[in-house]
């Protein structure tokens, strides 16, 4: 099948099931129609349709044939006047084999409303609602609202959500649409699984993505006692972290710019705290996490591998809530509240690594000089029932130094220059939700974002020292998100959005010029979800993307495809295809590990990077303790880039050109992936493997052969523990085993032709067979935490965390070392360590 023909399939897909909402006036209901009078009885309108020679097949008592109607004027054909004339009674227009039949209808009626959390009225996202009669469900979208249209009469409504107590509600649908909002009650104390899929999803199949437990996730091992979202994102198979255990991502064999990271719909363009070791996401600001590695929502784009969508609490309406914790290397302090009871509120909070205020000066000396910190902010007012506002901020700074000393005969006329790293990130979002009609929701939201680095060395010109590498991006966006509620299994979710981007990077190395380039980015989105009896559901959407820069501009169109078919109440087959693309490309300097990465965008001759993906998944759901998961995936990638031969900041190079400073490949990822959680009475088990393989080709690089790629883990396993031992103790284990990373190393050495030929004393010359043709360690680790929690009457909590970070003392290789064997000229690779055993604690009260 041409591309041209998959873009007119998806977009059969997508629009045919829209149009059959509506009901089509062809035929008779066509017909002109002529009006002597417009006021008049139900009768005397129906007599009009019949003397004109159409026959009308209805039942008299099923309609109110003496009521008085005035028409409007803009009736003009026979189904415009069918339809005013009947609109208040419960009849539906149809038109069969050359007549008209107006047949008795109970009548559509719609509940909607926004589902909050009893005591805060913190909004709840995805909840199922589900009517106990017919099986018909909905879930609430990323704002809490919901929107059920069912035939008139009385029903119940099954609420549920993992860590909340279920609601059991009544209605009685009469003749209007119905607003109910529904508050549910936090139960904490039920079980919930650590990271899973919702448990009540029996009764819905469109189930995308993952969503965290945050109450769970926080009771893992951490490292140094800081709870972190991410590395409960790890967890999930086909996501790997690098060999340093960081919270990098890569995400079925994409690199870790290939992730789309949001908090509040703003793009987070780094994730780091204390060089990977923490993200920027401060735990006690989380409200919810959603993750997709495939099954993409059509209203994400510009990343190839996943999404990560982050949202941060709105702050309690009613009561003043905060907590203080102090640990080893941090501490954290927190806020929430009503400015107006039920009306407005905000939310503050505060970390910051405290580190450096034992002695500036003394740690630069010893190269410990180091701190980062985070600042939230977030106000939520509620102008009425229909209309809320929100302003959401985040503030996020790393900053090294160290004094490095330089012997005298270096020839620069010191002895010691200081060098320091800066990188952080600036996010401000303004939102606005509108629930325009019971089936009609919006969301409007505008955003800036801000990432910079600089590494910079404050010393003359040394050949071979960088003076000064930095980047910057900036990010001014707006878009708005629809959700339409037409039938109880048709939705309809579409939107749209412009971003303008500003990047400058650095042209040369000493120099001190640079590049400035701005782009724009637009997107158009439609997605339909459609359920197709009671086993099956498809989900058909189109993303659209544009991207602008300079004289060069592209469009991209990305179908998004997926089939769920349950084949009996526990188990669930789906198959989905997604296409993404990206115009924004990292690249990291050779020679660091710190960030010093640089961005560029797609142009001229640099083109987006396009991946498409090809995912079949079974799902066995056993009750609600038990489910396990099995997936197997194929992911192709074009346009990969990779730096060029030579383009090394060791050697004080860069080209001229951007295109000149890289090269354009391609590479295959695919896997199978296995997931189990389980949950007993005072008991959590969580596992996930994936078995992996991602390879890529660059025809300037490796003689044009496939290599393995960096982010290639073959083997990826872990196991999670969580056992409750009565009311105020909880303990917790995390083992995790992985695949070393590849990288290049020389293998043999040989002297220069010169110093061979005894004319001068030359530089030798390494030998490599290819690119990336050494596999690291493998790796394991386990992890141990412990939490003591006292609650006391007041409804105060003092909750103390000890643990132990990588308990078997494994090292985890961060360096490479050489040595030669002389008799050979062979090269002997010896892997260096980064971190062994690291006991922490914690202390937090919260009130």
């Amino acid at each position: 099948m041409t591309t041209g023909n998959k873009i007119y399939f998806f977009l059969f897909l997508i629009l045919v099931p829209a149009f059959l909402n509506a009901q089509h006036k062809t035929g008779l209901l066509n017909t002109p129609v002529k009006l002597t009078e417009r006021k008049g009885l139900i009768s005397y309108f129906l007599n009009q349709v019949e003397q004109s020679g159409i026959l009308l097949t209805y039942n008299p008592d099923n309609i109110r044939m003496n009521r008085k109607i005035s028409l409007s004027g803009r009736v003009k054909t026979v189904g415009q006047l069918l339809e005013e004339v009947l609109r208040a009674e419960s009849i539906r227009i149809k038109e069969y084999q050359g007549k008209i039949l107006l047949i008795s209808n109970p009548g559509m009626v719609t509940i909607s409303g926004i589902l909050k959390e009893r005591g805060s009225d913190e909004i709840i996202i995805g909840a199922n609602i589900t009517e106990t009669g017919s099986r018909n469900s909905t879930t609430t979208n990323g704002f809490g609202f919901y929107s059920m249209t069912l035939e008139r009469g009385s029903y119940e409504l099954n609420i549920t959500h993992t860590g909340y107590d279920p609601v059991l509600l009544k209605v009685d649908l009469d003749k209007e649409d119905i607003r109910q909002d529904i508050y549910m009650k936090s139960g904490l104390d039920l079980p919930e699984l650590i990271v899973t899929k919702n448990t009540e999803a029996k009764n819905n199949l469109n189930i995308r993505g993952d969503q965290v437990d945050l109450e769970a996730a926080s009771k893992l091992p951490s490292f140094l006692g800081e709870k972190d979202i991410v590395r409960a994102v790890q967890l999930y198979p086909g996501v790997a972290g690098n060999n340093g255990g960081t919270v990098n991502m890569f995400v079925r064999g994409g690199n870790s710019d290939q992730n789309l990271v949001t908090l509040d719909d703003i793009s987070i363009y780094n994730i780091n705290h204390f060089n990977g070791m923490f993200s920027i996401f401060n735990p006690d600001v989380l409200k919810s996490v959603d993750f997709y590695r495939s099954d993409f929502p059509s209203k994400y784009g510009g990343r190839l591998s996943s999404v990560l969508n982050v949202r941060s609490r709105d702050g309690n309406m009613e009561k003043y809530h905060g907590h203080a914790t102090i640990g080893l290397l941090y501490g954290s302090a927190a806020l929430e509240g009503p400015i107006i009871k039920n009306k407005a509120s905000f939310t503050a909070n505060i970390r910051r690594s405290w580190l450096d205020l034992l002695g500036a000066k003394s740690l630069e000396d010893a190269g410990l000089y180091y701190y980062f910190s985070d600042l939230n902010l977030k106000l939520n007012y509620i102008a009425n029932p229909n209309n809320r506002f929100y302003i959401s901020g985040y503030l996020g700074n790393d900053s090294y130094r160290q004094k490095v000393y330089l012997p005298a005969d270096s020839g620069n006329g010191t002895k010691d220059y200081r060098q320091s790293l800066k990188w952080g990130n600036r996010l401000i979002a303004f939102r606005w939700n509108n629930i325009i009609s019971p089936r009609l929701f919006k969301n409007t939201t505008a955003t800036f974002s801000q990432y910079s680095n600089s590494f910079d060395i404050k010393a003359p010109p040394v050949e071979g020292i960088p003076l000064k590498i930095y980047s910057t991006i900036k990010d001014y966006g707006i878009k708005s998100d629809f959700n339409y509620y037409l039938r109880p299994d048709l939705k309809l979710n579409f939107g749209g959005g412009a971003n303008i981007n500003s990047f400058k990077f650095p042209s040369g190395i000493f120099n001190g010029e640079s590049f400035k380039i701005n782009t724009l980015n637009f997107n158009a989105y439609v997605e339909d979800e459609v359920k197709i009896g009671a086993r099956t559901e498809l989900i058909a959407g189109l993303h659209y993307a544009g991207f602008k820069s300079g004289n060069t501009t592209y469009h991209t169109l990305q179908p998004r495809l997926r089939l769920s078919y349950r084949l009996d109440e526990n188990q669930v087959l789906t198959a989905s295809y997604s296409k993404m693309s990206q115009f924004i490309h990292q690249f990291t300097i050779s020679g660091f590990s710190f960030p010093t990465e640089l961005r560029i965008p797609s142009g001229r001759y640099i083109k987006p990077e396009i991946s498409e993906i090809i995912n079949l998944s079974y799902r066995l759901q056993a009750g609600k303790a038990g489910n396990f998961t099995i997936e197997a995936y194929y992911k192709t990638m074009t346009n990969l880039l990779a730096l060029g031969s030579g383009q090394d900041i060791n050697n004080g190079y860069f080209a001229k050109k951007i295109e000149d400073r890289l090269v354009p490949g391609k590479g295959i990822s695919k896997g199978i992936e296995l997931s189990y959680i389980q949950q007993l009475n005072w008991l959590r088990f969580q596992l996930s493997y994936t078995l992996s393989k991602t390879t890529g080709q660059f025809q300037a690089l490796n003689l044009g052969q496939s290599f393995p790629l960096n982010q290639d883990v073959r083997h990826n396993l872990n196991m999670a523990v969580n056992a409750s031992l009565g009311e105020r103790l909880a303990f917790s284990a995390l083992w995790s085993y992985t695949t070393g990373q590849y990288t290049t190393v020389p293998e043999t050495i040989h002297k220069s032709i010169d110093e061979v030929l005894g004319n001068a004393s030359g530089s030798y010359t390494y030998v490599i067979s290819g690119i990336n043709n050494y596999r690291l360690s493998n790796n394991y680790k386990l992890d141990l935490g412990l939490n003591l929690t006292r609650k006391f009457k007041n409804g105060h909590q003092r909750i103390w965390t000890i643990g132990m970070y990588n308990a078997f003392a494994n090292s985890q290789s961060s360096s490479l070392s050489s040595t030669i064997n002389t008799e050979n000229n062979k090269i002997n690779i010896y892997e260096g360590v980064k971190l062994k055993l690291i006991p922490y604690f914690t202390f937090t009260y919260k009130f």
